[in-house]
């Protein structure tokens, strides 16, 4: 018998996205899913509910079907930014839906490569995170800093960024 009480963002349900509401979308390439595992802990420690692959697709849904719902139930995504991801075929797709539906993209670069072209045309005008050096967790930490400040009805956690939060519209002005 345990004592341990469930996380509150940690789903019992066998599909997690069925019954909690998520905010962020995180896309990531398959051989990036430690990174994206790890972006997914951070956020949800801070008390913001994430949807990432293949946690929260429910057996027997079609893949694709579940990720445009995921993304349009979303308001932030983050793109684990790697070679891995300019090698994806999902990635820009994914990217392009997200904008589609308004919702706000935040690359997290973890190499110091620059977008393929299909990745460049959304992600170059937009500022980026850099987690180039290690540790990773810093990084995380300014990630999560971030998500908080774009999601205005979030309760913020405490930061060590003074920076008043900026409005998700002026993050995509410059599409």
């Amino acid at each position: 018998q345990s004592n341990a009480v469930p996380s509150p963002l940690r789903s019992t349900a066998s599909n997690p996205s069925e019954d909690m509401p998520h905010e962020v979308f995180i896309s990531y390439a398959t051989k990036d899913k430690p990174v994206a595992d790890a972006v997914c802990d951070a956020v949800e420690a801070r008390g913001i509910r994430c949807w990432i692959a293949p946690r929260d697709v429910l057996a027997g849904t079609p893949y694709g079907e579940a990720i445009i719902d995921a993304i349009q139930g979303s308001r932030v995504m983050v793109v684990v930014f790697s070679s891995n991801a300019n090698a994806s075929a999902h990635i820009p797709n994914e990217v392009e839906r997200a904008l589609t539906n308004g919702v706000t993209i935040i690359p997290l670069r973890t190499e110091n490569v620059l977008p393929a072209k299909s990745l460049d045309y959304f992600l170059g005008p937009l500022h980026w995170l850099d987690a180039l050096t290690p540790p990773l967790e810093p990084h995380l930490q300014t990630l999560a800093d971030a998500i908080a400040k774009t999601l205005p009805n979030e309760p913020l956690a405490p930061t060590s960024d003074p920076l008043p939060a900026r409005p998700a519209a002026l993050m995509m002005a410059a599409l």
